[in-house]
């Protein structure tokens, strides 16, 4: 099992799972043509994506699922109230017989992948992230919440796609709505990078080989900024992840492929 993150920020998240050379989307929040340019970094080009594994309906994270689907005709799994939020075009876009329901906290397994849909805490219907453990290994897919109380199944995975949004006083002096600010800074908004580093304290274990950051704000983050919060905040810590590779994923450029 390998990754690449092909794109991340709050224009469109989009990530190739590669398991037993069969291919999955992690979101579709780029278009057909579009993920062709990114697979085109990688030396790469697709015959065929077997599934989406979707998080919620917003835009960044399903922009180009009609699109992918149309070219690809893949398995589509998402829950059904995130099913009942896309818009009217996109349903009348995907053959139905394309759409997977899923229910959060319930398991199943596509081939010889398990996969665990979990629940987090966003301003959409019914969100959720991914769990996918493959001959042992374990990647936890994290993204698009305003909190996450670790849990014991999500620990010690050997990889981390993990949601590091924002610095607070990058957001509040950015000049955005007060309401934005306000939405991005609550509960069911995104983690800051102090969040992130916070959550990944409470996950990293022994076994845990890379991390990725993710869906950083163009406007209010940069990589260096969210690399140098987890820098101090484990070392205040005092806490080691020298054995863990973290990686910041790109709004333009996919990251090199990363085995699990």
């Amino acid at each position: 099992m390998k990754f690449s993150v092909l794109c991340s920020s709050s224009s469109g998240n989009c990530t190739l799972l590669k398991v037993n050379n069969k291919n999955y989307l992690l979101d579709a929040g780029i278009s057909a043509r579009g993920l062709k340019e990114k697979l085109n970094y990688l030396n790469e080009d697709l015959d065929n994506i077997e599934g989406i594994f979707v998080t919620h309906e917003h835009t960044d994270h399903i922009y180009g699922l009609a699109s992918i689907a149309k070219k690809y005709s893949p398995t589509i799994y998402l829950t059904k109230n995130t099913y009942k939020s896309l818009s009217d075009a996109d349903k009348e876009k995907i053959s139905p017989i394309l759409f997977k329901f899923i229910k959060c906290e319930e398991d199943f397994y596509v081939d010889d992948l398990h996969i665990l849909p979990f629940r987090i805490s966003h301003d959409a219907k019914d969100p959720v992230g991914y769990k996918f453990e493959y001959n042992n290994k374990v990647l936890v897919y994290l993204t698009d919440t305003g909190v996450f109380i670790p849990r014991d199944d999500l620990k010690n995975a050997d990889s981390y796609i993990l949601e590091s949004n924002h610095e607070p006083d990058m957001l509040v002096m950015s000049g955005r709505p007060w309401v934005l600010i306000n939405r991005i800074l609550s509960n069911t908004g995104h983690l800051s990078n102090q969040d992130s580093a916070k959550l990944f304290s409470e996950l990293v274990g022994e076994k845990t080989q890379s991390l990725v950051l993710f869906h950083l704000s163009s406007e209010c983050n940069t990589k260096d900024l969210a690399l140098l919060t987890y820098k101090y905040y484990f070392k205040e810590k005092n806490q080691s992840i020298i054995n863990t590779k973290i990686t910041v994923s790109d709004k333009k450029i996919p990251t090199k492929f990363i085995e699990v």
